[in-house]
């Protein structure tokens, strides 16, 4: 089954509408990533698989200087709309993470987040993270581990917001949004990270933590089985 990214090019606002599970768990990762890096201000920062900007947009209010790539251009127009709305000032490109139109060493920081598991090619994004990374950089990524039980919880976790999105009316007879032989074991992200000269420093998981209205309560945990979230540095 094929990762299908044409839902992202169909949830428009929905980015930022506030029964979005992503938007919903923004404030946790964006809070890990704040703590591990510190004073963000003047940092240039790079999100990388950046959607409606959501990650983008708290970077920015800390004073970075944040540039954000994703591949779909109905999410980049998504992202310039409300940074214009909430008076932002963030360098927003359609650009593929597998060839980062970047130049080298730019970055003193780059952002992964529920990005990694969507991608064809897994080293390419880690060479190209690696590549755009400054000597001592921080790279910060959030993503999917490939377990039964994260197959079992990615497909009740669709199942919900395809029936109450309508996500299913798509283009084509594929409309998941996850492919879970994309999912990636932590050891094989960090074997990647190590081949382009990126050492991982702390992996956390992405554990249940309660309900709320219109879904569920997510926190930074022990438990990496179903997702994990954590941060390396380039030597």
């Amino acid at each position: 089954m094929k990762n299908n990214l044409e839902v992202y090019n169909q949830i428009g606002n929905f980015w930022w509408n506030l029964n979005n599970p992503l938007h919903q768990f923004n404030p946790v990762r964006f809070g890990y990533f704040n703590d591990i890096i510190g004073n963000l201000r003047s940092l240039k920062v790079l999100d990388v698989g950046c959607g409606g900007g959501l990650l983008s947009e708290e970077f920015a209010k800390k004073g970075a200087e944040v540039t954000g790539i994703d591949i779909s251009e109905d999410s980049i127009n998504v992202a310039k709309n409300h940074a214009l709305e909430s008076n932002l000032s963030i360098d927003y490109k359609v650009c593929s993470a597998e060839s980062i139109i970047m130049n080298d060493n730019m970055f003193d920081v780059v952002v992964c987040a529920d990005c990694l598991e969507h991608v064809d090619n897994l080293e390419k994004v880690i060479k190209e993270i690696s590549r755009v990374l400054k000597i001592s950089g921080k790279f910060c990524y959030l993503t999917m581990n490939r377990t039964i039980i994260s197959r079992v919880t990615n497909w009740i976790v669709e199942s919900y917001l395809k029936g109450r999105f309508k996500f299913s009316k798509m283009s084509g007879s594929n409309s998941d949004i996850h492919d879970w032989r994309k999912f990636i074991k932590p050891e094989e992200l960090y074997q990647l990270m190590h081949k382009y000269e990126m050492k991982n420093i702390e992996t956390k998981g992405v554990v249940f933590a309660g309900v709320r209205k219109g879904g569920v309560k997510l926190r930074i945990g022990e438990n990496t089985k179903i997702a994990y979230i954590g941060y390396g540095e380039k030597y």
